[in-house]
């Protein structure tokens, strides 16, 4: 089965929140299947830093929908995809 991998950037509603926290949220919240590849963390706008995290998914129907809404369930952020890249 292919492989795709998800770019998705991740901002907090505000400059207190723990975006060490907020990466240890995501990956106990993420499918079996997907693998946490690499994460940076980004300066953003008054004092706020942001999060990019490129996940490894398998190229399945609906799934990047769904760990987009799952990461969004996570309270104090907001999450959006930036690219899907077919490996």
């Amino acid at each position: 089965m292919a492989e795709n991998a998800l770019l998705i950037e991740i901002i907090p509603d505000d400059p207190d929140v723990n975006l060490d926290e907020i990466l240890k949220k995501i990956q106990d919240t993420l499918p079996a299947d997907v693998t946490l590849k690499d994460y940076k963390v980004e300066p953003f706008v008054f004092g706020l830093n942001k999060l990019k995290i490129m996940l490894i998914i398998p190229e399945k129907e609906g799934l990047t929908t769904e760990i987009e809404e799952t990461i969004n369930s996570i309270p104090g952020i907001s999450a959006e995809i930036l690219s899907i890249t077919r490996l």
